[in-house]
């Protein structure tokens, strides 16, 4: 090779070196000298969100705009005089306090102690079970560990806390405290209302007490799951497990020629029996068969579910919780007791305490059990017994209340601890009620208090059977439009409400009565239907089907 070749690759060589020292400096060392003249921050707050407001020049004029800054939230500080500091995000540059601003992500989610805003049952690990152990409104619970790994980026909330208590260590939901105790005993619901007239058989302070007090109001947020999407509509018929797999053609075609687009299936019916081959009853039952009815495989269920989701069906499993006689039987320190501890009968049956524990876990594992293939699962019956309300008399039954709740503070606490369970499983949580708590705004000691199960449900669906209302005198339309209406106005008062989509009466009606009863809800400004007609026989299902276009 002569010289003059060579020394043109030299220079050639030499134009490379420059071009990737050039490149090193832009991608490398430039970022790395502006990240010491302006340094990573993530932002620290107490509550999940910070808020600050952002300052913009459009065409002259000045402008503000909120912003949303989530614990954890990473920017770049580029000034700080002390006690603010400028920061840019998203590429705003915004002024923040000083102190919310941390050099590491555990500084974020370190704190010393954290505080329950309501009565809580403490969990024996992360992503466990409730325990015994309980904690009580803005009680202090020291945090000895807590995971950056458990920081949820979107919505700042810290997801477990490993706490002590009496020299033992258990688990709480970051979702249930807070790490400030004025923020824990702080009445988030203001805007909630309720009437008084329990009050007169319980005492002068009871409905403030069971309805405010002993409830959590603090917004929720709702989930939406992407790989587990609701529809916006959903329009139901509910169905036993039997006619399930009995008519699953029939059923298979409704989307073609009515509205319906999900089903309601029965998997733990009012008698206690669990329709399907289930593997729970027997850590919670001495006698197990007596609660299983195994009319199909969960395999086998799993695969019609599927089929059904795939044909573009919503799949919601129904449990009933509070009427189980079998549980009660088998379990009567967890169910409402005569004098002697023997089960009460209640209006023909025994019945769990909605107080037991015990009773929460049973149901909640049978949700956990079919969770890998159902869309939601709605809790029914949850609830005492209309016929054991302090306006029955006294009844002289224990009902095993061990933690001294309200009886609407035991509903809601079930939801939640249900929700966390299944919030991991990525299902959604529906909640059955009486009509008549709505209309009367308070919880008919039944325990069923709707602002209460609606900031901890993800569906909320009251029961406004025609057949309940028979002598307002209204159309089928009028009543659930009424009905509609004050739903509203109860949801209305809370931040994140539980979606409406109510039940209506199938049974019994011809089919203009239903399409009233849709168009009810329709004129309220609502979408959404289930109808319950029993079992949900295809006898009736096919008579009201002209009302279901």
């Amino acid at each position: 090779m002569n010289e003059r070749i060579k020394r043109i690759v030299r220079l050639f060589l030499a134009a490379d070196c420059v071009i990737l020292l050039i490149y090193a400096s832009v991608n490398y060392c430039i970022p790395f000298l502006n990240s010491l003249v302006h340094p990573v921050r993530y932002i620290r707050t107490d509550e999940e969100v910070l808020h600050v407001t952002s300052l913009s020049i459009d065409q002259g004029e000045a402008s503000e705009h909120p912003v949303a800054l989530v614990r954890g939230t990473k920017v770049q500080l580029l000034d700080t005089n002390g006690e603010q500091a400028e920061v840019e995000f998203n590429g705003e540059k915004l002024t923040v306090p000083a102190s919310h601003l941390a050099k590491t992500l555990e500084e974020c989610v370190d704190t010393p102690y954290v505080y329950p805003r309501r009565l809580i049952n403490l969990f024996d690990e992360k992503d466990g079970k409730l325990t015994a152990e309980s904690a009580s409104k803005g009680e202090q619970l020291e945090v000895v560990n807590v995971s950056t790994n458990d920081l949820d980026p979107t919505t700042g909330i810290v997801k477990w806390y490993e706490i002590t208590k009496n020299d033992k260590r258990y688990w709480v939901p970051g979702a249930w405290v807070e790490t400030n105790e004025k923020r824990a005993v702080r009445n988030y619901g203001t805007n909630v209302s309720y009437t008084t007239d329990w009050n007169e058989y319980y005492g002068k302070d009871h409905s403030k007490d069971a309805y405010i007090d002993q409830i959590d109001y603090k917004p929720m947020i709702k989930p939406a799951y992407d790989d587990n999407v609701m529809p916006e509509t959903v329009n139901a018929y509910h169905v036993s497990m039997e006619n399930f797999i009995s008519n699953q053609q029939e059923l298979l075609a409704l989307k073609d020629h009515t509205s319906i687009n999900a089903l309601v299936v029965e998997f733990k019916t009012d008698d206690g029996i669990v329709c399907y081959e289930s593997s729970v009853p027997e850590k919670y039952l001495k006698d197990p068969s007596a609660a299983i009815s195994p009319q199909i495989t969960i395999e086998q269920l799993e695969k019609d579910f599927e089929r059904f989701e795939k044909a573009g069906y919503y799949m919601i499993a129904r449990i009933s919780v509070f009427r189980d006689p079998v549980f009660a039987s088998q379990n009567p320190k967890e169910a409402y007791s005569n004098a002697d501890g023997s089960p009460a009968i209640v209006n023909g049956v025994a019945w769990p305490s909605p107080f037991s524990r015990k009773a929460w876990l049973y149901n909640v594992d049978l949700a956990l059990e079919i969770a890998p293939f159902v869309n939601e699962v709605q809790f029914d019956y949850i609830r005492f017994s209309e016929y054991s309300t302090k306006m029955s008399g006294d009844l002289g039954l224990d009902f095993h209340n061990t933690y001294d709740e309200s009886r609407a503070a035991a509903i809601q606490g079930f939801l939640m601890y249900a929700h966390t369970k299944l919030e991991e499983q990525h299902v959604y949580v529906g909640a059955n009620l009486f009509a008549w708590p709505v209309v009367m705004r308070d919880d008919q000691d039944i325990g069923q208090f709707l602002p209460a199960m609606a900031n901890a449900a993800d569906v909320i669906s009251p029961m406004p059977y025609l057949d309940h209302f028979q002598y307002t005198g209204q159309t089928p339309q009028e009543t659930i439009y009424s009905f509609s209406s004050l739903v509203r106005t109860q949801l209305d008062a809370l931040e994140e409400p539980a979606k409406y989509r109510t039940w209506i009466q199938g049974y019994s009606l011809d089919p203009d009565s239903v399409r009233q009863e849709i168009d009810g809800i329709h004129q309220a400004g609502y979408d959404g239907y289930m109808v319950w007609a029993g079992n949900g026989d295809m006898e009736i299902l096919r008579y009201i089907e002209p009302g279901l276009q």
